[in-house]
């Protein structure tokens, strides 16, 4: 499942900082409380985030996040990287 470019960003922050609060999204992204709580809702119901009262937490191991929500977790980065690896294959190897 395709991540948003704010869901992604939203992620990264709990996983630099452990938490991320509703308020604080909600200014950082210039959007409504709401958004921010549908939007970690539909994180957590991925299993990508754990809800908490005013935001969320960012799973304390991703050991026990399931293979699907481990493979979203910096999509871009990792298929950037699997490019950057298949040109230093030479052809016909």
């Amino acid at each position: 499942m395709y991540l948003s470019p704010r869901h992604s960003e939203i992620i990264q922050m709990a996983k630099d900082h452990g938490r991320v609060l509703v308020e604080e999204l909600a200014t950082h992204f210039n959007v409504t409380p709401q958004t921010i709580r549908k939007d970690l809702n539909d994180l957590c119901d991925q299993r990508l985030l754990s809800r908490i009262h005013g935001g969320a937490l960012f799973p304390s191991g991703i050991e026990n996040m399931e293979y699907e929500a481990r493979r979203k977790i910096a999509a871009e980065e990792k298929e950037a990287i699997g490019r950057a690896a298949a040109r230093l294959i030479p052809d016909n190897a």
